[in-house]
């Protein structure tokens, strides 16, 4: 045993395979099936084998039935919190010509995945990736030389597991590097990792014992002859299935390390507003943004007066409902970005509105579209606000200075702001008053689904409990000379929302304070919490209000508050969960005076019924709508060669709020008669009805 094992090693020495870092443990003898082809004993460790699959990337199948090992490829997320590009200068640190050395720790995540060869080869069966996963990173810088040369210099990085699937890698970068380095990330996106990543496998490979005579094509260690199999899925290739027809010697197994490379390119993927603000330089202690490649050569030259405020430290969490703060260095502004944009409401109601309109589109077959307006607002809370405002008065660039903190004032044009969370609709933005703005979404058939449909889904997705499903982004405007572009999240949805208006507070007198709060608005406020505010202070501790319902045009008690010069109260819109569809006419003002009824299409699909195998020859479906019950549909048949049909009607645009509940008949015809079975669906929320076996019986 030992024997082949040291053979084994000697072979690896001598004819080094590139897929192969070193043997791991004893070798296992194969099994033979019932085709005489050598297989790992059933007992054996669960691995990878490392003959290449149909594709690069899959490996062999087994040692279980059904599932499939994979290498993964890496990727960098859209959006990395952990990515830092840190510059440090010490005064006492001087390059040549008297600049600044620098010093930088670069970190970024990096998220394993399956490629495109795995995905479009592998349809069924469990995945599994390769075990003892062990990634190697480097960064790969491309720096000119003397004559114009480009030579790649290689960093070395270290990695830290994230959670699940990520990791951290994190490369230290010395003067030369640091300069490059950013400029490649910013402006030239020349860089890339380069991974020479291990991982464990079985090596298959076929061992003869040549005896005298015999014809060796190669060369013998300790008297064992080797020929491996596959490449560690580096490449593609027919699965291999090992055989001994017409061949001699047996085929073992070695538990090995094995590797493969992986290069992502980094290009321009940082060079973002959600990652720029984490390029930054740290000279005395203090830390601000880098604006460019200048400030790794000196802190001074011309620009926007605005720059990225950091002496507040952690903006997100001093100030949840803010993201970033920029400073006015001429004007003393500074403009507080709010984390997002939401529907406004004020003491008029939520400022949405939706009207119907003849679509006289010549491809259309409902004849309708929608136009939504919104008015949408700055959700920066009240009491961030204030304690912002009290805070900007103690940092260094107020001194001898008074601080305005404002809000943004309204689009930058120059860059596109989008609503991508909804691609269906078409959308348009414009400045509204003060610091709101406009934004419409019109809707219209898209092929082969009706608008009455996609604004109904609009409008689940609006009134949402869970994670947003309607964002976007707004580019916002500092002055007309900021470089970059400032972007917040744009959030349609009634559970988050912007306000201003809608509610009054007044101190009461009395010991102890306490104060009113008056719902100016036609809708219910679910009031999370209080504080009383002081001129010139920060605000005193907020006391939780717990989501407290105050109905329209109604007043409540707080108490704990009141001893302040003003109280300032966070709010959000108190919308039922789930929100019954009529109610939504509660929130968004709905007009139909343009048009009245639209067409609609009633599908029912039984492709995914086996019509064979239930026995049935046909099936007929019989549609009652619950809301138009004398409204005749025609009855749709179904049979093995026709298991597609659909019918238009026409409906009440309302629909759209109020749904399409119906009542389908299935009579069923097999060979031993016919039966019925009754099914309620919805035509609005799910335009096709699809019918499988368990819908049948």
């Amino acid at each position: 045993m030992a024997q082949m094992e040291q053979a084994f090693d000697e072979f690896l020495v001598a004819q080094p395979q590139h897929w192969l870092v070193g043997r791991t443990g004893d070798h296992i003898d194969s099994v033979f099936n019932e085709s005489r082809t050598a297989e790992l004993p059933a007992d054996a460790p669960v691995l990878p084998r490392l003959e290449s699959g149909a594709a690069p990337d899959v490996l062999a199948f087994g040692p279980f039935a059904d599932a499939t090992w994979f290498l993964p490829s890496y990727f960098l997320p859209a959006q990395d919190p952990k990515f830092a590009f840190e510059v440090v200068q010490r005064r006492e640190e001087v390059a040549e010509g008297g600049k600044p050395f620098n010093r930088a720790t670069f970190t970024l995540t990096l998220k394993e995945d399956l490629s495109q060869s795995v995905l479009s080869t592998v349809l069924s069966g469990q995945l599994h990736p390769v075990p003892d996963l062990v990634p190697v990173v480097d960064l790969v810088v491309p720096i000119t030389v003397s004559g114009g040369v480009v030579v790649d210099q290689r960093v070395r990085g270290t990695t830290a597991t994230v959670s699940g699937t990520r990791f951290t890698v994190t490369f230290q970068l010395d003067d030369r590097l640091v300069k490059v380095a950013y400029a490649h990330l910013t402006l030239g996106g020349n860089l890339r990792l380069e991974f020479e990543t291990t991982y464990s496998g079985y090596q298959t490979a076929l061992v003869t014992q040549p005896d005298t005579g015999f014809p060796v094509h190669g060369p013998i260690f300790q008297g064992h002859q080797f020929e491996v199999f596959g490449d560690g899925g580096n490449s593609g290739g027919t699965p291999f299935e090992p055989s001994l027809v017409d061949r001699l010697g047996q085929y073992v197994f070695f538990p090995c390390t094995a590797r493969f490379r992986r290069s992502v390119p980094l290009g321009l993927h940082f060079n973002t507003d959600e990652h720029r603000r984490q390029f930054t330089v740290t000279l005395d202690g203090v830390t601000r943004t880098i604006i460019d490649a200048r400030d790794l050569e000196e802190f001074a030259r011309p620009r926007s007066e605005f720059h990225e405020l950091t002496t507040l430290g952690d903006i997100a969490t001093k100030y949840p409902s803010l993201q970033r703060i920029f400073f006015g260095q001429v004007s003393g502004t500074v403009i507080a970005i709010p984390d997002a944009y939401g529907i406004l409401v004020t003491e008029q109601g939520a400022h949405a509105a939706l009207d119907s309109i003849v679509d006289e589109s010549p491809d259309t077959f409902s004849g309708c579209r929608f136009h939504f307006t919104f008015t949408v607002g700055p959700m920066a809370d009240p009491i961030d606000m204030a304690r912002l405002k009290a805070d900007v008065t103690g940092i260094p660039e107020a001194v001898g200075r008074t601080l305005r903190v404002v809000l943004p004032s309204g689009l930058d044009f120059r860059t596109p702001s989008s609503l991508p969370g909804f691609p269906a609709g078409k959308v348009a933005f414009a400045d509204g008053d003060g610091t709101t703005i406009q934004v419409s979404v019109d809707i219209s058939d898209e092929r082969p689904t009706p608008a009455a449909t996609l604004v109904n889904l609009f409008l689940q997705q609006l009134a949402s409990p869970g994670p947003a499903p309607l964002f976007g982004s707004i580019a916002v405007r500092l002055d007309d000379l900021f470089p970059d572009p400032v972007r917040a999240r744009l959030l349609l949805n009634l559970r988050e929302t912007a306000h201003s208006g809608d509610l009054v507070t007044t101190r009461q007198p009395g010991s102890p304070p306490s104060a009113q709060a008056s719902n100016l608005g036609p809708l219910d406020l679910k009031l999370l919490e209080c504080a009383d505010v002081r001129d010139g202070q920060g605000p005193a501790p907020t006391v939780a209000l717990g989501g407290r319902v105050l109905e329209a045009h109604q007043t409540t008690s707080l108490q704990g508050v009141g001893a302040g010069t003003a109280v300032e109260v966070s709010r959000n819109l108190e919308v039922a969960v789930p929100l019954p569809k009529a109610e939504m006419l509660t929130f968004v003002a709905f007009h139909t005076h343009t048009v009245q009824e639209v067409q609609h299409p009633l599908t029912v699909n039984a492709a995914g019924l086996n019509f064979a195998a239930e026995g049935v020859s046909t099936l007929e479906a019989e549609i009652t709508l619950i809301a138009n019950p004398g409204d005749p549909v025609p009855t749709l048949t179904l049979s093995p060669s026709h298991t597609i049909d659909f019918v238009h009607v026409s409906l009440p645009v309302e629909s759209a709020f109020t749904g399409l509940d119906s009542t389908v008949v299935l009579t069923v015809n097999t060979a031993s008669g016919a039966r019925t079975v009754s099914v309620a669906h919805d035509f609005v929320d799910q335009p096709i009805l699809v019918v499988t076996s368990s819908t049948i019986h």
